[in-house]
């Protein structure tokens, strides 16, 4: 077995443990908030070692680092408002590319960009939230009719803007409010709610503008990682 399958079967495992925690079978008590960092990381690690373990060719390990340099400078650009193509950006690469690549631009992203803006124990939730966002948008149904594309495009990513404010008002919820109750929970989240709203609204302005000759180009780019040269031997 490999090294990264080891680890990854380790990182599972342990998360497999800490959920079992949950439920308290020996009265165990612990801290919240290092409970959800050791959660995050541990996952975070087991799906950064499946982009290792798949064994990826230098033709996207290269995207994978462009797209994530081009997310990490917009986050930089327009930071302070949700109004931004981050999102358009990493949906678009999951749903072209696959889960892997998609979460991975995705929580890439939200780590090196927070070098800039700020590092702390939010930075998983924000790396996690970021990375399925654009990880899942792989299941989406593919069509050959460009309006229908970017419709389901647009329509998941004003979903997602809500759904990753809400899981990344978890923190929030877990660090500063004492009482952990649905009630508290929601008045959080209704709290974000307005960044929620500009970062749906700037996902569809994106995705309707630059959807369609941006998928044209990672199509191109797809199209170009499945040609495999091989050398036919000369008859002497």
């Amino acid at each position: 077995m490999k090294a990264t399958r080891m680890l990854k079967f380790a990182c599972l495992t342990i998360i497999a443990l800490l959920v079992l925690l949950l439920f308290r079978p020996f009265g165990v008590t612990f801290n919240w908030v290092i409970y959800s960092l050791l959660m995050s990381a541990l996952l975070i690690a087991a799906l950064f070692l499946e982009f290792e373990d798949r064994s990826y060719d230098s033709r996207m390990i290269a995207l994978v680092s462009m797209l994530t340099a081009i997310v990490v400078a917009s986050r930089q650009m327009l930071h302070g408002i949700e109004f931004s193509p981050v999102f358009f950006i990493v949906i678009l690469v999951g749903y072209s590319y696959g889960f892997i690549p998609g979460f991975t631009v995705g929580a890439l992203s939200m780590f090196l960009s927070n070098f800039f803006l700020g590092q702390g124990p939010w930075t998983p939730f924000q790396m996690i939230g970021l990375g399925f966002t654009g990880g899942l948008a792989s299941i989406l149904p593919k069509f050959r009719n460009r309006k229908a594309e970017v419709i389901v495009l647009a329509s998941y990513s004003i979903v997602t803007a809500y759904l990753y404010g809400a899981f990344t008002d978890l923190f929030s919820w877990i660090a500063f409010v004492p009482q952990h109750t649905i009630e508290t929970f929601l008045a959080i989240v209704s709290a974000g709610m307005p960044a929620n709203t500009s970062r749906a609204a700037g996902n569809i302005l994106f995705t309707v503008i630059l959807g369609p000759p941006l998928l044209r180009v990672f199509e191109r780019f797809r199209r170009r990682f499945t040609v495999k040269y091989i050398d036919i031997p000369r008859k002497q």
